[in-house]
């Protein structure tokens, strides 16, 4: 077994060190569900009922998405449900999305 100098194994550890900060900082080792499916959060979902319809949280603008970033008691109907009543707010693919019913 080759035997390594007290320098040389303080630089490999110290390489290792900073190789998995790099690697921690960027995201590559805590990456989740929906960064793996490039999904925004607020437009994630699971099932129908993460979804909702009214005010962005975010910008104060008509939006439709995860509930967490919409504030429902402030609706927009026309914009949530379409003139005729014909649009939902539905969970598809793991994405908050509006749907024709009608």
């Amino acid at each position: 077994m080759i035997k390594l100098s007290a320098k040389i194994k303080y630089m490999i550890y110290f390489t290792m060190f900073v190789i998995s900060l790099i690697a921690l900082t960027s995201g590559l080792l805590k990456s989740g569900p929906i960064e793996k499916l490039n999904i925004p959060k607020d437009k994630f979902c699971g099932k129908d009922s993460d979804c909702a319809c009214g005010i962005s949280l975010d910008t104060g603008d008509c939006f439709y998405g995860n509930r967490e970033y919409v504030d429902p008691s402030q609706q927009c109907p026309d914009f949530c449900t379409g003139i005729a009543a014909m649009f939902e707010i539905r969970c598809v693919n793991n994405t908050c999305v509006q749907v024709k019913v009608r």
